[in-house]
């Protein structure tokens, strides 16, 4: 993870795992898949929209589903890194 703004995802990921899912923060790493978090398939729907929520956008499913085996966090991080470079250089967000 090099850029800041990966950094500053990753780290909110971290926090929200650890507040609300209560997921030991040594187990979280950038390479750790969503499947190793210990969290069943509704949770791990649960956490997806507790970051969708906390970054104010919507991952689209076909970028990302937490269902797939070998999703890790850094792909969930450059995800939301993409969506929110993508949702920065929409019209609807420079007219908003």
């Amino acid at each position: 993870m090099s850029s800041s703004l990966s950094s500053l995802i990753f780290n909110n990921i971290t926090a929200i795992l650890v507040s609300k899912f209560d997921v030991e923060r040594t187990a979280i790493a950038p390479g750790t898949a969503l499947s190793e978090l210990g969290l069943d398939s509704l949770g791990l729907m649960e956490f997806v929209f507790a970051v969708e929520d906390a970054f104010h956008l919507r991952l689209p499913e076909d970028r990302l589903d937490p269902r797939e085996a070998g999703i890790t966090l850094q792909s969930l991080c450059g995800a939301i890194e993409e969506q929110i470079r993508c949702d920065a250089e929409s019209p609807a967000a420079v007219h908003a």
